[in-house]
């Protein structure tokens, strides 16, 4: 990839040429689209004037006209018939915000000859959206498909949610060199800040107010179109002061004019070509993804770290230099744009694992074999996980991992299906290939016995979590936040209830995305011909939807995951962590795995003199087993070996260590 082609990417197009309305004559919008497309600039301090002849109409996204009432008929009971017949969180909803999205439907029905185009997909977006759920989604036209609306720079908070300061953290190239990471916002379009956040948090999903917040901080200057509203003004004034070193605000208040511009990562990210049909099919209905972040994460990539998305790692903060105490060491992986591999330099102890899994969005085969790949190249002392900002992706990605960090039995996470007479049929066609045949008994039953949900039951075999066993063999912690969402939810359920180590979660708790999502095509799919059969949708609009419910396993049974999350042991971000690599936050995170207890247990395999044996550090006994029958019982001490002999017909042998009773490594050999 050359850079002028990332420069081109990156610079994408004028958001008001790209989607500014039909009725604008050419000339006009030419001129626009001269205005979008130069540098931005500083405007006079604290209150730049705008002219009456810049003010223009927010953009609609299809030519008025281009949707008749027959399509708009056809796009309302198809939305309807979803929603009300699978849709596993509508009781939830209905209950917690008093809101009920089927009757709003019914009523747009009534009132579509009364909207232009574009308000009849604001209407459907804001119906959506009210329901605070990211799993359940209004997807725009597919000539947005991809398309992000970004501002050339990126917002982050720390602080407390009571007393919140807003720092840019990344700057994209032809801004204004006093624009720079570190400065503070102090009002975006005349509004202060931390107002301006608030209320754009109202068009944003989110069950609890502190994701909400964290939601609305990220689209402040990164919004799908697809799947979310576009953004009313063609371009925004922030009001800013630097800092000096400590972060207290210098100088005088500033103000720049930033346009909005259109990017479109698919144009040089190689992931969005996936597999063959039958496969990829089949993978969408195992997924667990926040579809709108899912974009914006390529976007945030292809402005500030474009070479992650093809195959490229990007430069650490941290990396080859000292911050406090920290260095890193970067470990290649070739999928750049889902991890990032490092080993941490600690002052005063032994280097520390880094494992950034930005997404588990790459398939659970690859993903798994890249896992095992770079597992054994980290640094055996502690490992951090670090899942924030993750959006989600494929669920048996995320649940299979979790056995390769503790010696524990991974309990996957449950998943039920809202029990209505449309799911109980759905059960039954044979076109669903046996999608739904583990929960068909108990949906009929629930049914029938008025119940509210199927029984639940894992998406990912129980034997599949725990078929490969422990790979990194020392103490593990994890961090996510409030976008932590959907499969990111549902690792951190599985770290947390498995009892796999630490989690430390900044925000009260993960994003809180408790589901299995679908979208409609793959359910008009699986329904065509039969008498559930769905309408067809024009110009490429769509619906994701949860489809089926997530609760917690383990100690937590049956504890939901939706408007609730996974809480952890809370964490607020310094100025040091935004700007510095996120130097604190490790160094918190390194103080707890230092606490935790450390163990080893090495294996060297003799397959000529058919005997495995077993180096013991941190353990006082190791049990064998050989093909699943106990093998040999021995107290060790550190250095100790035992060895397991094996026959031409073994399979499989398993080494459990333990301390004091205590389960604290396991191995699972292969033999064949």
């Amino acid at each position: 990839m050359t850079d002028k082609r990332f420069a081109a990417a990156q610079k994408g197009v004028p958001y008001d040429a790209t989607i500014l309305s039909p009725l604008v004559s050419p000339a006009k919008r030419s001129a626009r689209g001269a205005m979008a497309a130069a540098p931005a600039r500083r405007t006079k301090a604290p209150s730049a004037k705008l002219q009456a002849a810049d003010a223009v109409p927010a953009a609609p996204f299809l030519a008025p006209g281009s949707l008749s009432n027959a399509e708009r008929l056809r796009i309302l009971k198809g939305f309807e018939a979803v929603i009300e017949g699978v849709y596993t969180h509508l009781p939830l909803k209905r209950a917690r915000y008093g809101f009920d999205p089927v009757q709003r439907l019914r009523i747009l029905r009534t009132q579509i000859t009364l909207f232009d185009d574009d308000t009849f997909h604001k209407e459907l977006a804001a119906i959506l959206t009210e329901m605070r759920d990211a799993h359940t989604r209004y997807s725009g036209p597919i000539s947005l498909a991809h398309k992000v609306a970004a501002l050339p720079f990126f917002v982050e908070m720390i602080g407390s949610t009571a007393s919140p300061t807003y720092i840019v953290t990344k700057v994209a190239p032809g801004l204004d060199p006093q624009f720079k990471p570190g400065v503070v916002l102090e009002y975006w379009n005349g509004v202060p800040i931390d107002r301006a956040v608030m209320r754009h948090s109202d068009e944003e999903i989110g069950g609890r107010p502190d994701s909400q917040r964290a939601w609305s901080v990220q689209s402040l200057t990164m919004r799908s179109l697809q799947y979310g509203p576009a953004p009313d003004e063609l371009w925004v004034i922030v009001g800013y002061r630097t800092t000096d070193a400590s972060g207290a605000p210098t100088g005088a208040a500033r103000e720049l004019r930033v346009p909005w511009q259109i990017l479109d990562p698919s144009q040089i990210d190689t992931m969005f070509s996936e597999g063959p049909v039958a496969q990829r099919a089949k993978l969408r209905r195992t997924l667990a993804v926040n579809p709108a972040a899912a974009a914006v994460r390529q976007a945030k990539m292809l402005l500030f770290a474009p070479q992650s998305l093809v195959g490229e790692q990007a430069p650490a903060p941290l990396e080859g230099k000292a911050t406090q105490g920290l260095t890193s060491t970067p470990i290649p992986t070739d999928i750049t744009n889902t991890l990032r591999v490092q080993t941490l330099e600690v002052e005063g102890g032994p280097p520390i694992g880094y494992l950034r899994i930005w997404g588990f969005d790459t398939p659970p085969g690859q993903f798994i074999e890249e896992l095992l790949k770079v597992i054994p190249k980290l640094p055996p002392a502690g490992l951090i996980i670090d899942v924030r900002a993750n959006p989600g992706g494929y669920i048996l990605a995320a649940e299979l991992a979790l056995q390769l960090f503790t010696p524990k039995r991974i309990e996957p996470t449950r998943f039920s299906v809202l029990a209505t007479p449309f799911t109980r049929d759905m059960a039954s066609l044979p076109s669903m290939g046996g999608e739904l045949d583990p929960w068909r008994e108990s949906l009929i039953a629930a049914v029938r016995n008025g119940e509210l949900y199927s029984q639940p039951i894992p998406i990912t075999s129980p034997a599949d979590c725990n078929a490969i066993g422990q790979l990194y063999p020392g103490p593990v912690v994890l961090v996510g936040d409030s976008t932590t969402y959907s499969a990111g939810d549902l690792f951190a359920a599985g770290f947390v209830d498995n009892d796999m180590g630490p989690f430390v979660c900044v925000g009260e708790a993960t994003g809180a995305g408790g589901a299995n999502v679908w979208k409609y095509t793959d359910l008009r799919s699986v329904l065509a011909d039969s008498g559930l059969a769905l309408p067809s949708l024009t110009a490429g609009i769509g619906l994701t939807i949860s489809f089926r419910r997530a609760t917690r396993a383990g100690p937590s049974e049956g504890l939901p995951i939706e408007d609730v999350g996974i809480a952890g042991t809370p964490y607020a971000m310094t100025r040091a962590d935004l700007l510095s690599g996120n130097v604190d936050l490790l160094k918190h995170l390194v103080a707890l795995l230092r606490q935790q207890k450390a163990s080893n247990l090495t294996s060297d395999v003799d397959r000529p003199g058919k005997k495995v044996t077993f180096t013991a550090q941190g353990l006082d006994r190791v049990d064998l087993y050989l093909d699943g029958h106990p093998a040999s019982s021995t107290s060790v001490t550190d250095g100790k070996t035992v060895v397991v002999s094996f026959t031409a017909s073994s399979k499989l042998v398993e080494a459990v260590g333990f301390k004091s009773e205590v389960v604290r490594q396991r191995r699972r050999i292969a033999l064949r």
